[in-house]
């Protein structure tokens, strides 16, 4: 289940795109989850997972949920291509790119 905080940041990400650029511009989702806790948001990048599937689950397909769960090579995923290749807020590429809801492969 997502936490509120989790839901609070992608809240935030969708309506502040400085803020979702900041997010970005960390590079990977420890110094993400850094700046997040240093803006206030207590997440673990299991909580963005959680809250990533919960709001924007329903828009993915079959593979995409499957490359979520099992990880994928971020090499080969744009955060903004990923979120606007589906339809999605750039912010929900940049939640899953850079703050670990793409499992244990996100580096």
């Amino acid at each position: 289940m997502a936490t509120p905080n989790a839901q609070a940041v992608l809240d935030r990400m969708e309506a502040d795109e400085a803020f979702a650029e900041r997010v970005k511009d960390t590079g990977g989702p420890q110094p993400a989850l850094a700046l997040l806790r240093s803006e206030g948001f207590e997440v673990t990048q299991q909580d963005m997972k959680d809250a990533f599937l919960a709001r924007y689950g329903k828009d993915l397909t079959d593979e995409q949920l499957d490359a979520i769960e099992g990880g994928v090579d971020t090499t080969a995923v744009s955060s903004v291509g990923f979120g606007v290749g589906l339809g999605l807020p750039a912010a929900a590429g940049v939640a899953y790119v850079y703050l670990g809801a793409a499992g244990a492969a996100v580096v």
